[in-house]
């Protein structure tokens, strides 16, 4: 009878303590899953402060190396944060949409994290460690997702993170002004939201697809190739999450829509005339003219053929847009709100973008497989050995704490049943990642970045699950202290190593020690100041940094000049080529950097000084200063017209 009356409410003082007892455990269930990732977080930020410290104590030893990409992107970013500054819509929509080797977004943030502190170089690298501290914690999230147990995963999420902390390359990569880090964050979020949008109840499904769609649009407008990898594996890990029910899907559809649908297509004008223009498109790929005479007017056709890409897409865009609004309602439903999201969301801006001329084709040079140098270009075997190295001795302290990683990875493709869906996706995420790293023709090994904390998450579930089988019969203290104490060997092992050269060359990053790029700076900062118009002869190889300096230096849209390479060139004919240019161009100052060390690029010192020549022979200008820079066994002379 009591059972009775405590569950039909009649008894008010049992309903209030049942409600109390309720809330009670709520709230313990609520600290217990919060304070752990607030634990993760607070470490992770001690660790990106002691970065930043670091690197505004000396902002000069990331700064080596003038054909280095940082000097690109921060270039990019300092000439949009300056357009930003100056309210110039016009320069900054040219900066945005003028066409890159990367998407937009990769520029913009860093610009905008600019504006934010004042275009301070000491700062430059926040953004980087902003995202260094987001996948840290987001790897935690992560693991402790993949179980069914609080414990288990707050064990597998205290190994893996630990794995991505004391990474020697993945920590310089986060301070950096590079790529790799924000990837990696953008990468790590929208695994993380594709798992939480396999949620119990439909509200936070529908919540968690939405973030969802837009990570992965800002992935994909920070870099394609790091978006192609995440959409693939997201794909693959959705379909085959019911496989049968896909291939039963299309088999029905296929024997019923199929004929009606290839005759409509058939008979469709958009589609004809992307058909014929891809027949065109082809003969001017093919015929590789630059120029052709026309009635009689020479016509410039070289890249044509990307604008004529841009057009299918165009008539192809056009004839979806005009389908979506005549079946939108019957289309919506089949979708789903899962499938509304990813296509209003994503699909549909990605495809306004492509819209863009020429963009469509410079997304699939990027993601494909012409790109970039090819010293191991498909040979897979010495890629691997190549990538093998920076993986156990550059994202790893030791190789046996690489091997570790790897056996404990193993553990979880073993036990992969055990865990929650999202698995999947973080082993898809892995083995995809590291074929394409294996099988890209430019072999750098900080192209491991953007996706190994997938493999540390491996690695600390294999340790969650090892754990949870040994300490199984344990009581709850106990087997708080074991795991306690396997991360705390992790991290007592690895504390015992230094890091080594490979760590920084896997991280393409400068060695301390190492002479430094703001040198030339200092030398000729303080005499060019001012100067809206800078010109730069040089023994050095054409580079993106004086320009950053001047701009980061003056906070405004300076502009830097200098003569063309040509390396066959004598240094008589580059002498007399600087004279001409010097003639031709007007500046506010010119800098003359004679550097004997250094990037100098063909056809050597010798040929190159004829630059420095002609400005010395030059009586319109006159030196206003001589600065040496002993590291670089140069000196940089600053010229200005009389």
């Amino acid at each position: 009878m009591v059972f009775s009356l405590r569950h039909s409410g009649s008894d008010p003082d049992l309903s209030d303590s049942d409600s109390t007892l309720s809330s009670q455990i709520s709230l313990r269930s609520e600290a217990s899953d919060t304070i752990p990732v607030v634990v993760v977080l607070v470490v992770a930020v001690v660790f990106a402060a002691s970065m930043l410290v670091e690197y505004a104590a000396n902002p000069g030893e990331l700064w080596h190396g003038l054909l280095q990409d940082r000097n690109v992107h921060f270039d990019a970013a300092l000439q949009l944060a300056v357009a930003m500054q100056d309210f110039d819509v016009s320069t900054f929509l040219t900066l945005l949409l003028h066409p890159h080797i990367w998407p937009p977004a990769a520029d913009l943030s860093l610009a905008v994290v600019m504006i934010l502190d004042g275009m301070d170089l000491k700062l430059a690298i926040l953004l980087d460690v902003v995202s260094w501290t987001c996948v840290a914690v987001l790897v935690f999230l992560i693991a402790r997702r993949l179980f069914f147990d609080q414990w288990t995963g707050n064990v597998a999420g205290a190994l893996a993170v630990t794995f991505a902390l004391a990474s020697p390359a993945f920590r310089l990569l986060g301070a950096d002004v590079m790529l790799e880090a924000p990837g990696a964050a953008l990468t790590a979020f929208c695994l993380y939201a594709y798992i939480r949008a396999q949620g119990k109840t439909s509200a936070q499904s529908e919540r968690w697809w939405g973030a969802l769609a837009i990570g992965l649009t800002v992935l994909f407008f920070e870099k394609y190739n790091y978006w192609l990898l995440i959409a693939l594996t997201l794909a693959i890990a959705y379909v085959s999450g019911d496989l049968s029910g896909w291939l039963r899907w299309m088999r029905t559809h296929a024997a019923t829509a199929a004929p009606d649908m290839m005759r409509a297509v058939l008979c469709d004008p958009f589609i004809i005339a992307a058909a014929a223009l891809v027949v065109l498109d082809i003969v001017i790929r093919a015929s590789d003219l630059t120029t052709v005479d026309l009635f009689g007017v020479h016509v410039v056709v070289r890249d044509t053929w990307k604008d004529v890409a841009t057009i299918i897409w165009a008539l192809l865009f056009i004839r979806a847009v005009l389908l979506w609004r005549k079946y939108r309602e019957p289309f919506d439903v089949a979708l789903g709100f899962a499938g509304r999201r990813v296509f209003y969301w994503h699909l549909f801006p990605i495809g306004v973008f492509f819209l863009i001329p020429k963009r469509i084709v410079d997304v699939f040079w990027f993601v494909g497989a012409n790109w970039g140098q090819k010293p191991f270009s498909f040979r897979p075997l010495h890629a691997f050995s190549w990538q093998w190295l920076g993986f156990s001795q550059g994202f790893h302290v030791a190789p046996w704490i690489a091997i570790l990683v790897l056996a404990l990875a193993a553990v979880t493709v073993v036990g992969l049943r055990r865990l929650e869906v999202g698995a999947r996706a973080v082993l898809l995420l892995a083995v995809l990642s590291a074929a394409a790293v294996i099988l890209h023709p430019n072999q750098e090994w900080r192209f491991q970045a953007s996706w190994i904390f997938s493999v540390w998450i491996l690695a600390g579930t294999g340790g969650a699950l090892i754990l949870s089988l040994l300490t199984a019969r344990f009581g709850t203290f106990a087997r708080v202290g074991i795991a306690a104490a396997a991360v705390a060997g992790i991290v007592a092992s690895e504390s015992r190593y230094g890091w080594g050269d490979m760590a920084y060359a896997a991280a393409s990053h400068p060695r301390p020690g190492e002479p430094t790029d703001l040198d030339f700076a200092k030398a000729y900062l303080p005499y060019v100041h001012g100067g809206r118009k800078v010109g730069f002869l040089t023994t050095l190889a054409e580079n993106n940094f004086y320009g950053w300096t001047l701009r980061e230096d003056c906070r405004c849209a300076a502009k830097t000049y200098a003569p063309a390479e040509e390396p066959a060139w004598s240094r008589e004919q580059y002498r007399d080529a600087t004279a001409i240019w010097l003639m031709q161009t007007a500046v506010d100052f010119i800098v003359a950097i004679d550097a004997r060390s250094g990037e100098i690029p063909d056809p050597g010192y010798d040929a190159l000084a004829g630059r420095i020549d002609a400005i010395k022979q030059d009586a319109r200008f006159r030196a206003v200063a001589s600065v040496p820079v002993p590291a670089f066994d140069a000196m940089v002379t600053v010229f200005q017209p009389r």
